[in-house]
């Protein structure tokens, strides 16, 4: 008879970030509705928190290329699904304007599409004159690494405004009696607008080439965006320009029958470069937001724990049937972990999961689930191992597992999320180690040593970025630290007086 230690290291719930598990995704992965939209092709935008699985589905679709290709849909990644972003270089010499950042995108978007043809041997006419002029231009360098082709394409971008420093050698041009793309040299420059000066690289007629390549062979390209978190982290106001302009390019892209970009956005990043007016956004509309209740949440966490066989023949459960019924994936649940973890009239054990992993926002998010669930079974295992008793009845986590999980989750959330992606607000975080959960305007600017209208612009900057719930009314707001960030800063339950 399996042990229960030995049940709980064959317990499996995949990796908290997607980039981890790329090889293993298929098996835990649970299609949702929101990735059949995405599937069918009838969304471009997705947007979600951190955490929420972005990822997952970006990963996914670069797992099932195949799948695709045999419907006629070729999947280009514009980013390394995993390591060091390709746009490190264009962090450290940024485009000179918002224009200029369209035409990039633009002109990487068509160099990802003629390796796609190149790689794929697709070789009509409009496909053969466009990859042989930008490979003669130096923008479709031979290797395909997609570092490379990057710095191809800013470089070439660099060389129009270097007006007295040196010519560009090699200018990809339109044939005016052909139509066909073709290289020129172009040595003779003048000054003129940055707006001017790149209306002069044909990217659009370009762009038309392309479309008309993928539409001979009846094939159409998706151009896959994600990891624009990682990309621009630290340049706010890059990030800003960047992705305005990404997305000013998707929407002058959208007339074309054959290319579709696919983007995956935070929704906190959409809201900062939104913010202050935008008038693209009105025209985005092929667009989903990853969200997740309780029920889709166990869904998935059970799901992954049947996955494993050997976990499936000590739970004594059929894993398809249990995957087609909501009550016997929480029968399952409840067969590893307690009632509750705190007794009288507190939720029930997952709804007590939810309630300690999710930020200010309220919005529930996998990452965080799936780490408490997995630093639970590590400490349990622990226990047991020790020699400790066995968890009571045929449970195989104990209620102290879970609350112990608590400060490394929480360790780990303020750290590498809260503190390294805001570096706006973390002195001001730190110092409200020791202090009471729940702060009131006056009681901040004691604590920071600021001016009360100071504290208050803070304090609504930190409920913007999900570390403070705002409570009370206007006049006399109160600021709730939730549950996931309390065991990093010790606080203390109650309110400041």
């Amino acid at each position: 008879m399996t042990s229960k230690i030995e049940a709980l290291k064959s317990l499996e719930l995949g990796a908290r970030v997607a980039e981890d598990e790329a090889e293993s995704l298929e098996k835990y992965f649970v299609e949702t509705d929101q990735w059949r939209q995405i599937r069918s092709g009838n969304i471009d935008v997705v947007y979600g928190p951190k955490g929420s699985g972005k990822s997952a589905l970006y990963t996914l679709l670069n797992r099932r290329e195949d799948d695709f290709f045999d419907e006629g849909i070729l999947l280009s990644s514009g980013e390394n699904v995993r390591g060091a972003t390709v746009f490190s270089l264009v962090i450290s010499d940024p485009p000179p304007s918002e224009v200029a950042f369209i035409y990039l995108w633009k002109l990487y978007c068509l160099t990802l599409i003629a390796r796609t043809l190149r790689e794929y041997e697709i070789k009509n006419d409009a496909a053969r004159a466009l990859v042989v002029s930008l490979e003669k231009a130096e923008l479709l360098p031979e290797s395909g690494v997609l570092s490379v082709m990057f710095r191809a394409v800013s470089s070439y971008i660099k060389r129009w405004f270097s007006r007295d420093a040196q010519a560009i050698e090699h200018a990809v041009t339109i044939d005016p009696s052909s139509g066909a793309p073709t290289v020129s040299r172009k040595t003779e420059f003048r000054e003129q607008s940055d707006e001017k000066n790149l209306a002069e690289i044909p990217v659009d007629e370009l762009l038309h080439f392309a479309n008309v390549a993928l539409e001979q062979e009846g094939l159409k390209m998706w151009l896959l965006f994600d990891r624009l978190d990682v990309a621009f982290a630290d340049s706010p106001n890059m990030e800003r320009n960047a992705l305005r302009a990404l997305f000013r390019a998707y929407n002058d892209m959208k007339g074309f029958s054959s290319v579709a970009l696919k983007i995956f956005v935070r929704d906190d990043i959409w809201k900062r470069i939104t913010a202050g007016g935008f008038t693209e956004a009105s025209h985005i509309t092929r667009t989903v937001n990853i969200t997740w209740s309780e029920n889709s949440l166990m869904n998935l966490v059970v799901s992954r724990l049947v996955a494993n066989p050997k976990f499936a023949d000590y739970l004594g459960i059929n894993p398809d049937k249990v995957r087609q019924d909501y009550s016997a994936q929480r029968a399952v649940f409840y067969q590893i972990a307690p009632e509750k973890v705190d007794t009288g009239r507190n939720p029930f054990t997952f709804g007590w999961i939810l309630s300690r992993t999710v930020d200010a926002s309220g919005n529930p998010v996998p990452r965080e689930v799936i780490h408490l669930l997995d630093t639970a079974k590590s400490i349990q295992i622990q226990k047991l191992e020790r020699g400790e008793g066995d968890p009571e009845g045929d449970v195989l986590l104990d209620r102290a597992a879970f609350k112990d999980s608590l400060p490394q989750v929480s360790k780990t959330r303020f750290e590498q999320t809260l503190l390294a992606e805001y570096a706006d607000v973390g002195e001001y975080v730190v110092k409200l180690e020791g202090e009471r959960s729940e702060q009131t305007t006056a009681s901040l600017a004691e604590i920071w040593e600021v001016t009360e209208e100071q504290a208050g612009n803070m304090a609504r900057r930190l409920a913007e970025i999900g570390f403070f719930e705002v409570r009370g009314d206007r006049e006399a707001p109160s600021y709730w630290v939730p549950f996931i960030y309390r065991p990093a800063l010790n606080l203390v339950q109650g309110k400041a007086v």
